[in-house]
């Protein structure tokens, strides 16, 4: 498989399954939003340890599966299925939802900080992933119906609230 193919230099990009969309279309803009969180996550990945490392890792590894299904055309369920492509579910948001509670069982709120307030570039760098996080939840909401699951914006909401507490907490360190 070759990356530069050329074919997107008429502004257009290819899905799954062999569709094609305008890279300007709503699908492509939540999957790069998406994407960029991926990349945002990344590079506060390697300004951790521990627990929290793995756990974004974790996350990362079902950014790429949500950006499977953000990636196929509309009405090729099937052929997504068929081809073994995971998708968002019940079971990563309640991993979502019990790392949050870990997360403010040891991190009690004691109000807003702004980004960076403590001078902390792990906790910045995690802000601007929560914040690429909104966003692509946002553009979620474009293209739910045709696309994603429900579950997907379930998803992306939690993880920000996640990220957002992971922030918090990073600020001690």
């Amino acid at each position: 498989m070759n990356i530069t193919t050329k074919r997107g230099d008429q502004g257009f990009t290819d899905l799954l399954f062999g569709g094609k969309v305008s890279k300007g279309d709503s699908q492509i803009e939540a999957l790069g939003a998406v994407d960029e969180l991926n990349a945002n996550l990344g590079m506060a990945r390697v300004l951790l340890d521990g627990e929290a490392a793995g756990a974004i890792d974790r996350v990362q590894g079902w950014l790429v599966t949500l950006m499977g299904e953000l990636a196929m055309p509309v009405g090729n369920d099937a052929d997504y299925e068929n081809a073994g492509f995971g998708r968002i579910g019940e079971t990563e948001i309640r991993w979502i939802e019990d790392w949050c509670a870990s997360i403010e069982k040891e991190e009690k709120f004691k109000g807003w900080l702004r980004p960076g307030e403590r001078g902390g570039e792990l906790a910045a760098r995690i802000h601007l992933a929560r914040t690429v996080a909104r966003r692509a939840e946002r553009r979620v909401w474009d293209v739910i119906d045709e696309v994603a699951s429900a579950e997907v914006r379930i998803f992306l909401n939690r993880l920000s609230d996640a990220l957002w507490l992971l922030a918090s907490a990073s600020e001690k360190l």
